[in-house]
């Protein structure tokens, strides 16, 4: 919301243009600008200690034993494909939604994933990666690193 906020206060350091035809010469007051590499200062630091790390947790123990290197290899696979083509439609996109609307929307974003995690993804602190496949499948778990003769022992 502060970087979202920051950029309604933009303005044309050209006397007498607009804003939408001002092109390379659009600056922040410097209130403002200092504001903003702060805000994303903080944004990048919180985002490393808390949303950051979740969805490579979640993808290390939400698939079962027997898929789960597949799985992760795919999960992550998606991951950086959303990063980059979210890298290659930010233009598109800031021109669409302005760059306040960007990341207001950034900002809705990320309540979505506050509630998602609040409510979806289950704890799963001091469980092993057995206990969590029973868990969220209602089904025993095989251990697949034991010999065949243990298990029918």
């Amino acid at each position: 919301a502060l970087i979202g906020t920051a950029f309604l206060f933009r303005e044309c350091t050209e006397p007498g243009v607009s804003l939408a035809q001002c092109g390379d010469s659009v600056t922040s007051p410097h209130g403002w600008a200092l504001l903003t590499v702060f805000g994303l200062m903080l944004y990048v630091s919180g985002y490393q200690v808390s949303f950051g790390p979740i969805a490579w947790l979640m993808i290390s123990e939400v698939f079962p034993l027997r898929v789960r290197g597949a799985a992760f290899s795919i999960a992550a696979m998606v991951n950086f494909a959303s990063n980059i083509m979210m890298t290659l439609t930010a233009e598109v996109v800031q021109d669409a939604l302005t760059p306040s609307g960007v990341f207001y929307n950034y900002m809705g974003l990320a309540l979505v994933s506050l509630w998602f995690v609040r409510t979806m993804v289950p704890e799963t602190k001091g469980k092993t990666l057995e206990e969590i496949e029973r868990m969220m499948t209602d089904k025993p778990a095989k251990d697949y690193n034991a010999p065949e003769a243990m298990k029918r022992a």
